[in-house]
C-alpha cells in the first residue's frame, strides 16, 4: 500500500523519533487498521486490544524501521501477528455462553451471507488470511506476499484453494 507524499513525510519522521508523526500517520488509516483487526479477531472488544498492542509495539520499534515508503506493510505485519496470537487465545479457550460471534469475518445484517461467514471460518488459515487481504483490505496479491512474507505465486494459491474450499463447504456454486 504506497504511502502519499504526507504519509511518506509523517514516516521519515516517525523513523526519526517523531511520535506524533507516528500517531497521525496510524489515524490516517485507522479505519482500514481496525477493519484489518477486526476481520482476524472478530469482534470490536479484541480488535482494539490488537491496534494498541500493535501501536505499542510500532511506538518501540519505528526507529528500526529501515524504509519509510514501507511503514504499512511493516505495521500491518505487526498488527498481523498480533491478532492472529489473540486469535490462538482465544482458539484455546473453552467456548462460553456469550461467544456467538464470527471469528473471522465483520457482521453482516443480512442473513444472506451467515453461510457464507460460517464456511470462512471453516478455512485453513493460511487461506482465511489470503482471502481477508484480498478481499476485505482490497490489497494486490504482490503486497500481500510482503505482509505475509511469502512469495507471491504462494498468494496467489492461498487465493485459489481457498475458494475451491469455499466452494466445497457451500456445496458447489454459492451465487449460481
Amino acid at each position: 500500500m504506497p504511502l502519499n507524499d504526507l504519509e511518506l513525510k509523517l514516516a521519515t519522521r516517525a523513523v526519526r523519533g517523531d511520535r506524533t508523526a507516528l500517531l497521525q500517520l496510524l489515524d490516517g488509516r485507522s479505519a482500514y487498521l481496525y477493519r484489518t483487526a477486526y476481520l482476524y479477531v472478530g469482534n470490536a472488544q479484541d480488535a482494539l486490544e490488537v491496534l494498541q498492542e500493535a501501536t505499542t509495539q510500532a511506538v518501540v520499534a519505528v526507529r528500526k524501521l529501515r524504509e519509510p515508503q514501507l511503514f504499512f506493510t511493516w505495521y500491518t505485519r505487526i498488527l498481523i501477528r498480533q491478532a492472529q496470537s489473540v486469535y490462538a487465545l482465544r482458539a484455546s479457550e473453552e467456548p462460553t455462553a456469550d461467544a456467538g460471534e464470527p471469528l473471522a469475518a465483520p457482521p453482516v445484517n443480512t442473513t444472506e451471507h451467515l453461510d457464507l461467514l460460517a464456511a470462512f471460518t471453516q478455512l485453513k488459515a493460511e487461506y482465511r488470511q489470503a482471502l481477508q487481504l484480498f478481499y476485505y483490505q482490497d490489497l494486490p496479491t504482490r503486497e500481500i506476499g510482503r505482509l505475509l512474507n511469502v512469495p507471491e505465486a504462494t498468494v496467489k494459491t492461498r487465493l485459489r484453494r481457498g475458494r475451491l474450499a469455499l466452494r466445497t463447504i457451500l456445496g458447489g456454486d454459492y451465487f449460481g
